[in-house]
């Protein structure tokens, strides 16, 4: 019976071994401001995701940013961004609707989710009507 309760707990991590090897990401990972900068910049395919409400993405925002509400992204995300190996930026004012995005998203079968957290700890510039 001891041999058979390793053999279980080693199951989960044969499994993640298993889809790292196949190239496949099975959560979401954070990224930094500089990293996601320089994710933006040097890969043209990237896609930036604000997920705030479109009264937030007017006040201020990511240069180069689309707006999908989080309360929309089941429904819209496909649509802006139908290959699941597409690089996915998503963040929102503080972070926690970026973070359940990034989970929809990997629910969803995207394989390159990064969660950025939120715009209040972007150092870099941004633009809109009335920024903070």
């Amino acid at each position: 019976m001891h041999r058979l309760k390793k053999i279980m707990l080693g199951l989960p991590g044969i499994f993640l071994l298993f889809f790292s090897a196949c190239g496949k990401t099975i959560s979401y990972t954070n990224i930094s401001p500089k990293d996601a900068l320089d994710v933006i910049k040097g890969d043209n395919k990237a896609v930036l995701i604000d997920v705030r409400t479109p009264e937030e993405f007017s006040v201020i925002r990511i240069p180069g940013s689309l707006l999908i509400p989080d309360y929309e992204i089941k429904d819209k995300i496909a649509d802006v961004v139908p290959d699941k190996d597409t690089t996915i930026i998503v963040y929102c004012r503080s972070g926690n609707r970026s973070r359940s995005a990034a989970k929809t998203l990997i629910d969803m079968g995207y394989t390159k989710v990064f969660d950025l957290g939120g715009i209040i700890d972007w150092p870099y510039d941004t633009e809109g009507d009335n920024e903070l």
